[in-house]
C-alpha cells in the first residue's frame, strides 16, 4: 500500500485509521516484500529515519499504533497525527434511523424480523419485499410500508437500488433514497421511537418464537459475523470478482446461491458460471476487518478503504475480472 496520490480525494478520519492498521499489519507480514515496503514508510518518522531497513524490521515488534498513525499523518501532509485529526475531524454522515421510521408508520404492518442477515436474505428471495437493518437485527417489509411513509414504491430508484438496503445494486440510486429517508427521519412530524414494550408487537416474526429470536439476538451481539473483503475466482480463465461486506461469509453464500439459482445480478459472472461449471469457481475471504476498538466507528467506510486496497492490487476489471471499472 503506497502513499495517497495527489489527485486522490481526501481521506476521511476513519480511512486514515484503517490505513494505519493495514500498515502495522503489513510491517508484521511474513511476506518480506510487504514488510520491507512498510519499513520504508516508517523511516518517514524522525525516530526511524536514521535506521536501515534491516534495523527497522528488526525492531518492528516495538512499533506501536501511534507510530503508524504518525506515518499516515505525514503522508497526508501533516506533521503529527493530532494535526491530521483536527484537520479531518467532522461528524459522521447521518445514518437512517429505521426505528424512527417504523414508529412513524405505526404498528399496522406485520414485518418479518431476523437475527441474522442470511436469514433475512433467504426470506427476501422467497417472499420478496425490501430488506432493511434495525439495530443488530434485520427486517423485510412489503411496499405498503413505504407507501405509508409517504414514499413511492414505483420510483425507479427502488428498482435500480434493488430490494436489499445493505447490498445496493446502484450506489447513486441508493444515495438518493437515503437522502429521502433521512429527510423523513428529521421531519418535525416524526414521532419518537416507541417504548420497547410497544415495539414488540411490530417486531413479531411469523417464522420464529420470541424466545428463539431473543437467543439469536444475544448470540449475534456476542459473536457478530466477520467483516471483510471477498473474492469469487474463475480458475478456468483467471477472472475474479472482488467485493466487501459487513458479513463476508454471508455475502459469499449469497453470491453462490444467486449463481446456482441463475440470478443475473452480475451477468458476465453468471455466463461464465454456466459455461465453465461450478467446480471452476472458488469463493475466498481475502481479508478480515477486525472489530474497531473505538465506539461509533463507521464500519462501512473502513470496509470501503479495505476493498479499495484490494481493488488496487487485483484490478479485477475487463478481461481480468467482473467488477465495473472505476469511473
Amino acid at each position: 500500500m503506497g502513499t495517497v496520490s495527489r489527485h486522490a480525494e481526501p481521506l476521511t478520519l476513519h480511512e486514515c485509521k484503517v490505513r494505519a492498521s493495514l500498515l502495522l499489519k503489513e510491517l508484521g507480514s511474513s511476506d518480506s516484500a510487504r514488510a520491507t515496503r512498510a519499513a520504508e514508510r516508517l523511516r518517514a518518522l524522525p525516530a526511524f529515519a536514521g535506521l536501515t531497513l534491516g534495523e527497522v524490521l528488526a525492531r518492528r515488534d516495538t512499533v506501536q499504533r501511534k507510530h503508524v498513525l504518525a506515518v499516515i499523518a505525514r503522508e497526508q501532509g501533516h506533521t503529527t497525527w493530532s494535526d491530521l485529526k483536527h484537520a479531518l475531524e467532522a461528524r459522521d454522515a447521518p445514518q437512517v434511523d429505521f426505528e424512527r421510521l417504523l414508529a412513524r408508520a405505526g404498528p399496522t404492518f406485520l414485518n418479518h424480523w431476523f437475527a441474522t442477515y442470511e436469514e433475512a436474505v433467504a426470506s427476501l428471495r422467497v417472499s420478496g419485499g425490501h430488506l432493511f437493518p434495525f439495530r443488530e437485527q434485520f427486517f423485510v417489509c412489503q411496499s405498503a410500508l413505504l407507501t405509508a411513509l409517504g414514499l413511492d414504491p414505483s420510483d425507479i430508484d427502488w428498482k435500480l437500488a434493488g430490494p436489499d438496503w445493505l447490498a445496493p445494486l446502484d450506489a447513486q440510486a441508493h444515495a438518493r433514497l437515503e437522502q429521502r429517508l433521512l429527510k423523513l427521519c428529521g421531519a418535525d412530524t416524526a414521532e419518537p421511537p416507541s417504548p420497547p414494550h410497544q415495539r414488540k408487537s411490530a417486531m413479531s416474526s411469523t417464522d420464529s418464537s420470541r424466545a428463539r429470536r431473543s437467543d439469536l439476538k444475544r448470540e449475534y451481539k456476542e459473536k457478530p459475523p466477520p467483516m471483510g473483503v471477498y473474492a469469487v475466482r474463475n480458475r478456468a480463465n483467471g477472472k475474479v470478482l472482488v467485493g466487501a461486506s459487513l458479513n463476508v461469509q454471508g455475502m459469499l453464500n449469497r453470491i453462490r446461491f444467486e449463481l446456482t439459482s441463475g440470478m443475473p445480478r452480475i451477468p458476465a459472472l453468471l455466463e461464465d458460471w454456466n459455461r465453465h461449471g461450478a467446480d471452476s469457481f472458488s469463493f475466498e475471504v481475502l481479508d478480515v476487518l477486525e472489530p474497531p476498538e473505538e465506539p461509533g466507528a463507521d464500519l462501512k467506510a473502513e470496509l470501503q478503504v479495505l476493498e479499495n486496497l484490494w481493488l488496487e492490487r487485483l484490478k479485477p476489471y475487463g478481461d481480468a475480472g467482473y467488477n465495473e471499472p472505476p469511473k
